[in-house]
């Protein structure tokens, strides 16, 4: 199973992280946002109590001068006495004006200094005329923040001048970022404080209005707030959600690949069976190939026996003892002994026992597999020269795993070759000694193999044959690297296709003899044959 590439790991992994970050980043961001709504609501809430509060003390403060006028002796220098705390214990009341309003009316009390002019006492008395006594109401909102605080007396009206801009303050922190808006009834603005950000496109504002519940003072309260994106997404949460998010996808990217390389190996796993069962299930089928020429290479021994025991017959017919007939009877024990190898080769072949490798002579293994073949290439007329190494070259295998593997490159060799004329229907088998390592060479002189496939022919299911199904080649390349070999492929020189099985040299002996080569016809006579 071909891997991932790596840099297609590296994008799948930094967009995962990506991914997972913004998720981190909303999920954190909106724990942020709803924190900082809940805050500013609870500071807007806590400033408008206080005014609440303080709207409240107007009237308490109306009730105390009112009561001090209503007394008996109504003291002049009391009311100055009491007027004069109330403005030192709360800075936000500016002025208190005493207005008569008998015969025409004038301020006959009042806390301002000497170059303050007091409110106009007809526009007082106006407005308290309307009044009911004990009644009061914002009678006017200065520009500059003020307004008049107006209650109705039996003869009068008392007044006082309020600075809407103090009665928030001091701030409670609701608008410190934002901006907090007082209206009067007419909906004038009277105080404004704070100054408003300008509002971005991906967070809402956060606003509070609420009417401050009053008879005498019903003002508008107004909070607004523009959060600012660094607030719900501070820089050291970023940093954390980025670092933990890589962490994250770094395990998972690991789990992932631990889990991939589980797949794959229980797929391996699943296709060396599958290639066990096939290897066998091939074999049994490449029996009914190799029938005749196990039949031709039996019927030679089988025939030699025959024919020594006739001639064995007849000495004994002739002379009653001849020393002749010995030599007969071990030719007949030699030539069956063979036989019977023969048919043990052929029993362990299509049996599905586990390869045992053993000591093996690679000369004679090729010399076995191109014996074996003979016949099937005789009827395609395709002529085979073989050539085996002056050395003996032992090598450590199965015998039926490497002949299985040498009789499908042999074989796929005869197909390549099978349309071309007889002429030119030749194969080669060489063994050689190249490097400490026994190498067989199987080359054709077919069209060869495209340059483009040289790369893909040992790829399960992968075959350049129409009726093939690509699983010849990769088993003989199994087979072979089980013993510790490799195979490969090259183009031939002058053309065609060159297979190398390279395999690691058990031994290596003196050469005790000449180099066998011969070239098989498609009718020439085998080596035992000669026998």
């Amino acid at each position: 199973m071909a891997s991932v590439p790596i840099s297609r790991r590296l994008l799948a992994g930094v967009l995962a992280w990506c991914a997972l970050a913004l998720v981190a980043m909303a999920v954190g961001g909106t724990y942020r946002f709803v924190h900082l709504r809940t805050e500013f609501d609870a500071e807007a809430g806590a400033t408008y109590r206080v005014i609440s509060q303080r709207v409240d003390q107007h009237d308490a403060h109306l009730t105390s001068l009112a009561a001090i006028l209503a007394s008996p002796e109504r003291s002049i220098a009391t009311l100055r006495a009491v007027a004069e705390a109330v403005l030192r214990f709360y800075p936000r009341i500016a002025a208190i004006d005493v207005v008569s309003l008998d015969g025409a009316p004038n301020v006959t009390f009042t806390t301002r200094e000497l170059d303050s002019a007091p409110r106009p006492a007809e526009r007082i008395a106006e407005i308290a005329g309307g009044l009911q006594p004990g009644q009061a109401v914002i009678a006017a909102e200065g520009p500059t923040g003020e307004y008049d605080l107006v209650k109705r007396l039996p003869a009068g009206a008392i007044v006082m001048t309020i600075d809407g801009r103090k009665l928030s303050e001091p701030d409670s922190g609701a608008h410190s970022a934002g901006q907090l808006v007082l209206s009067g009834p007419s909906g004038r603005e009277i105080a404004r404080s704070g100054a408003l950000a300008e509002a971005g496109g991906l967070l809402p504002s956060f606003i509070f209005v609420k009417d401050v519940q009053s008879r005498s003072q019903p003002l508008r309260l107004e909070i607004s707030r523009h959060p600012a994106l660094s607030e719900v997404l501070p820089t050291l949460m970023v940093l954390l959600i980025a670092l933990l998010g890589g962490l994250v996808t770094l395990l998972g990217m690991l789990a992932l690949r631990e889990r991939r390389t589980a797949a794959e190996a229980r797929q391996r796993a699943t296709f060396h069976a599958h290639e066990a069962r096939l290897a066998h299930a091939m074999r049994v089928n490449t029996v009914g190939e190799m029938a005749s020429g196990i039949a031709h290479e039996l019927t030679q021994p089988l025939t030699a026996i025959l024919s020594q025991s006739q001639a064995g017959l007849r000495l004994a017919r002739e002379t009653a003892i001849s020393l002749d007939i010995v030599g007969v009877l071990e030719a007949n024990a030699r030539l069956a002994k063979r036989a019977g190898a023969i048919l043990a080769r052929l029993r362990a072949y299509i049996s599905n026992k586990t390869p045992t490798p053993e000591p093996t002579d690679l000369n004679a293994l090729v010399t076995h597999v191109v014996d074996l073949a003979g016949a099937d290439l005789q009827k395609r007329d395709v002529n085979i020269a073989l050539k085996l190494s002056d050395t003996e070259l032992k090598v450590l295998v199965d015998r039926v795993s490497i002949e299985q593997a040498l009789h499908n490159l042999l074989r796929n060799a005869a197909d390549a070759v099978e349309d071309l004329p007889v002429a030119r229907r030749t194969l080669a088998v060489e063994t050689l000694l190249d490097d400490g390592g026994a190498i067989v060479a199987v080359r054709d002189h077919g069209p060869g193999v495209a340059p483009e496939n040289l790369l893909r022919l040992f790829e399960p299911f992968f075959t350049t044959k129409a009726d093939g199904m690509g699983l010849g080649l990769p088993l003989c390349q199994r087979l072979v690297e089980s013993f510790g070999g490799r195979v490969s492929v090259a183009e031939a020189p002058g053309g065609g296709a060159l297979f190398t099985v390279r395999l690691p040299l058990l031994s290596r002996a003196s050469p005790d003899s000449k180099s066998s080569d011969r070239a098989l016809a498609p009718h020439a006579p085998t080596q035992d044959a000669a026998e």
